[in-house]
């Protein structure tokens, strides 16, 4: 007599896409007990203070014992440079960070969005517990059963659902991981808004003109002088001879 055993579940691949919630500067981010809060900013930064306000965020940053997981420097046309980083912070500082970073510099503009996926954590915990329910279940058929072709059956229908609660574990914990950092992707932007045919356009551009060829200066200087010292050393030393 072959033994009745449960057929294999695979409810695993149901659609757990999130849907985004904008919410306010002033929300308290309280829509539920998961919430994946993500933001978007940009900040126009004068040329003198733009090394300056990069240093400061990526400073803050360590303040608030977050860190930077992608970072991307580029140049327009006008070259002026654009610093765009991305900044992951433990959730419960989120709102004091953003405070903090528009305390250096204020956001030009703001995206705030947040990913309430409370509701698909709690349908994993539901099949969570069915599924282990299930193993526990089948785990007592198999030590009950008989004959080896049942035993066989039995564990076919184990590793199963061992793969889908490891499936469901791994979502979870993906969920978790979301939760507890929250992230900000702000391009820093040097002189950006200044047109071509302004006078302030080209003021900027003199004196970053200016600051390269004293630079250059300087440089050749801390080389050149100390040749020409040597070089003169050196006639002296021969008209003795």
């Amino acid at each position: 007599m072959t033994m009745g055993v449960p057929e294999p579940y695979f409810g695993v691949s149901e659609d757990m896409a999130t849907s985004e919630v904008a919410f306010s500067r002033e929300s308290s981010f309280s829509q539920g007990d998961y919430i994946i809060k993500t933001a978007y900013a940009s900040t126009d930064v004068s040329s003198a203070n733009f090394e300056n306000t990069i240093n400061e965020v990526e400073l803050l940053v360590k303040n608030f014992k977050g860190n930077i997981s992608n970072t991307y420097l580029s140049t327009n046309y006008q070259g002026l440079k654009s610093y765009n980083l991305t900044m992951n912070i433990p959730a419960e500082d989120f709102e004091n960070f953003l405070k903090a970073v528009e305390d250096i510099s204020k956001f030009t503009n703001i995206n705030l969005n947040a990913n309430d996926v409370t509701k698909y954590v709690l349908d994993i915990d539901s099949r969570l517990k069915s599924l282990n329910d299930e193993k526990e279940a089948l785990e007592e058929i198999k030590e009950e059963a008989v004959s080896t072709s049942d035993k066989l059956q039995v564990q076919s229908q184990l590793r199963y659902i061992n793969q889908d609660i490891q499936v469901l574990e791994g979502q979870k914990e993906y969920y978790e991981n979301s939760v507890s950092y929250s992230t900000l992707t702000l391009d820093i932007r040097e002189g950006s808004g200044v047109s071509l045919f302004s006078w302030n356009y080209y003021v900027q551009r003199a004196f970053n003109w200016i600051e390269s060829i004293i630079g250059f200066v300087v440089s050749f200087g801390i080389i050149a002088v100390p040749l020409l010292l040597l070089v003169l050393g050196f006639r002296k030393f021969r008209s003795k001879d």
